[in-house]
């Protein structure tokens, strides 16, 4: 069955991977890419709202994978949106968890999301593709690898033309379902002098094992330029931290109030828990690390990485250099710390934390990779 297309991919155990077509297959052509991205989203992170766009754009995908938890979906967190890839049979409920997900968005952050559903036999008849592999990052966890220039295809889509914007009513009958979605962490510190969030966009899709081959040279293999370590990760007890989840179940400022309170209380008892090694919850840390979606790929390189501040000028004396010899587009930014977005399916079991940089990460790195082509284009 074609529904099972993501489910029985080969997987491969590493991100050198990414340029190697035998390990990708075609998406089916009676899929969908479901597409999202928060309009304003730079102006809503200047206001300070950078863990409500993460928020949204990680409501987007756990609404759509829970409508039917058989299935196995590919799908990319871009910190202000996502793509998801769904078969026809979830088509209808899609379009309702997202009208519901729009509505949260508007509701509880003041946040406009923009959501289209594009057939991808339509990608076919333009002559882009979407080709998919499987990366097995650790024994908990997946991630899907995309090229072919479809989900940038699609995204143009979206925003130039308003037939693709879903548009029907959100049926009474329908139930949204977000459980595992949770945002309870601080904000976590960055294990060296400084975090990147960089977008690396190659001309030629071979280059990549060369890219990847040179930052391993600047920056350390992915263990060494991890953005999270153990000591780092801290549950939060803040409560305009714990509101961003609140908010989705509460416009009552004393109902958002107990809320936050009873995420507090269980903080507390996961701080005991972990703190104390008891049971299974002596390497929860360790499970969230090897969950963690610090490195990707979707007809570009999305990585947050811990540097120095040597290594940040080394790696932007390299990508510069990169950039003039054509070979690639870039965007960097800065920060002191990383945001976590967890979807949670089994506490001890599957686990999905979406990390992006503090104060804008991939959102600023996105507007700064925009003008890097603006000016290759003069």
């Amino acid at each position: 069955m074609n529904e099972n297309f993501y489910l029985n991919l080969k997987e491969v155990d590493s991100l050198y991977s990414i340029a190697n077509n035998k390990f990708y297959k075609e998406a089916p052509k009676d899929w969908f890419v479901v597409v999202s991205d928060v309009v304003g989203s730079t102006k809503a992170i200047e206001q300070g709202k950078y863990k409500e766009v993460n928020m949204v754009g990680a409501l987007s995908i756990i609404s759509i994978l829970n409508i039917n938890k058989s299935l196995d979906l590919p799908f990319v967190f871009g910190g202000d949106g996502s793509f998801l890839l769904i078969p026809k049979s979830i088509y209808k409920e899609s379009i309702q968890a997202l009208q519901a997900v729009k509505k949260i968005a508007k509701d509880s952050y003041f946040l406009d999301l923009r959501v289209g559903i594009i057939s991808i036999e339509e990608v076919y008849k333009k002559h882009k593709q979407i080709h998919v592999a499987k990366y097995r990052v650790s024994k908990d966890f997946t991630q899907a690898l995309i090229k072919g220039g479809g989900l940038d295809l699609c995204d143009e889509l979206l925003k130039s033309s308003e037939k693709y914007l879903i548009k029907d009513e959100i049926d009474s009958n329908f139930k949204l379902d977000i459980s595992g979605l949770e945002c309870r962490w601080e904000a976590i510190k960055t294990p060296r002098e400084e975090n990147l969030s960089i977008l690396i966009k190659a001309y030629d899709e071979n280059y990549y094992e060369k890219i990847l081959e040179d930052l391993d040279e600047i920056l350390g293999n992915n263990t060494l330029r991890h953005p999270i370590i153990n000591e780092n990760l801290k549950l939060s007890f803040n409560n305009k931290d714990l509101n961003v989840e609140s908010s989705i179940y509460a416009k009552n400022g004393i109902l958002k109030f107990l809320i936050s309170t009873k995420f507090k209380l269980i903080n507390i008892l996961g701080e005991y828990l972990m703190k104390n090694k008891i049971s299974l919850w002596g390497g929860y840390k360790n499970r969230i690390i090897q969950t963690a979606d610090t490195e990707k790929f979707d007809d570009m390189l999305r990585m947050v990485v811990a540097t120095s501040f040597t290594q940040t000028k080394e790696l932007e004396k390299y990508l510069e250099k990169e950039f003039m010899k054509k070979n690639l587009l870039y965007g960097i930014h800065k920060s002191d710390s990383s945001l976590m977005t967890c979807l949670i399916f089994q506490r001890h079991g599957k686990h999905i934390h979406f990390v992006d940089g503090s104060n804008g990460g991939y959102a600023n790195a996105s507007k700064n990779l925009k003008n890097s082509i603006k000016n290759n284009q003069k």
